[in-house]
C-alpha cells in the first residue's frame, strides 16, 4: 500500500470537490441585482407609458402638448402640489366671506371627477357645447358691463381658451393691486372646453365655495413648501386659484354668475362689479 508523506502528498490528484473554485452560488446576489434593476425599469417604463397617456388624455393647455410638457409637470411641477384629497382643504383660508357668496346653496350630489395638474380638467357631469357658448356670453357681458375694470382676451395660463383680466389702467397702477394679481398678470380665469373654468377668489369667498362644493383648488393653489423659503405662486398660481365646476344647468348657471362677480371684486379692488 502506498503511504503518503509531506514529501510526495504535493502529487496527489485532488478532487473538484477539494479544489477551491468559486461556487455557482457565488453569483447569485448578482444575478438577483440584475433581474431587479430589469424588473423595476420594466415596471416604471409601463408607469410612464400609462402616465404619458393621461396626461395627453387632458387636451391642449398651457405646457406643450408633447412628451416635454409630461416631463415638466411630472418631475418639475407635481412635486410641489396638493395631494388630489387636499385640493378641497380649506383650513389656511380664513372666515369672513361676502354675504352673496356666504348665501349660496351646496352643490347637488357628488364632486365631478377631476385630473390633471397642468393642465387640470374636468371629466364627469360635462354639460353640452351649448353651455359652453353660454358661459363664454358670461365673460363677454361681464366685460360690456364694467367696461373700465374688465377685458377679455386669450389666456396667458392656457393659451387656447378665452378668459378674463384686469383693465390695463388698474393693472398698471401696481401699488393699488395686490401681490396675485401681478403674479397671474392680471388674469381673473378661463374657460376650459370641458366648460369648468379656472377662478382667483378671495381666501374668505373661496372657503365657503369650496365648503359647498363648487369648486376645488388647482393642485398649485398652496403655500409652498418650507424647503423653497416660502416661495410663492409657481407658475403664477396663488393660492385661491380655484377649478369651478361646469354649470349643469339655468340654476347653476345663476351662481357662475355670483362667482364670476366675486372674482373680479378680489382682483380689481372695485367692490360695485355690475354682474353679468
Amino acid at each position: 500500500m502506498e503511504v503518503y508523506t509531506p514529501d510526495n502528498i504535493s502529487d496527489l490528484h485532488l478532487t473538484p470537490f477539494s479544489r477551491s473554485s468559486p461556487s455557482s452560488f457565488h453569483y447569485l446576489p448578482t444575478y438577483l441585482l440584475v433581474l431587479g434593476v430589469i424588473t423595476f425599469l420594466c415596471h416604471g417604463l409601463n408607469w410612464c407609458v400609462k402616465d404619458y397617456q393621461a396626461f395627453k388624455a387632458l387636451g391642449r393647455g398651457g405646457t406643450p402638448y408633447n412628451v416635454y410638457g409630461w416631463l415638466s409637470v411630472t418631475f418639475l411641477l407635481k412635486p410641489f402640489t396638493l395631494a388630489e384629497r387636499d385640493t378641497v382643504w380649506t383650513g389656511d383660508y380664513p372666515d369672513g366671506a361676502h354675504k352673496d357668496i356666504q348665501g349660496l346653496p351646496d352643490r347637488q350630489g357628488q364632486r365631478p371627477d377631476i385630473r390633471g395638474i397642468a393642465p387640470q380638467r374636468q371629466f364627469s357631469q360635462c354639460p353640452t357645447q351649448e353651455m359652453n357658448k353660454r358661459v363664454l356670453s358670461l365673460f363677454t357681458s361681464v366685460v360690456h358691463k364694467n367696461p373700465n375694470i374688465l377685458q377679455q382676451k386669450v389666456s396667458s395660463f392656457e393659451k387656447h381658451h378665452l378668459a378674463l383680466f384686469v383693465h390695463p389702467s388698474i393693472l398698471a397702477n401696481s401699488s393699488k393691486v395686490s401681490e396675485v394679481v401681478i403674479a397671474s398678470r392680471g388674469e381673473l380665469g378661463h374657460i376650459h372646453g370641458d366648460t369648468s373654468l379656472h377662478l382667483y377668489l378671495s381666501p374668505q369667498d373661496a372657503k365657503v365655495v369650496i365648503e359647498k362644493r363648487w369648486a376645488q383648488r388647482h393642485r398649485l393653489a398652496r403655500t409652498q413648501p418650507w424647503w423653497l423659503g416660502g416661495k410663492k405662486f409657481i407658475c403664477g398660481i396663488g393660492d385661491t386659484f380655484l377649478l369651478i365646476y361646469a354649470p349643469r344647468d339655468e340654476t347653476e348657471l345663476d351662481i357662475l354668475r355670483t362667482l364670476i362677480r366675486a372674482s373680479a371684486r378680489f382682483m380689481t379692488g372695485v367692490e360695485d362689479i355690475v354682474s353679468p
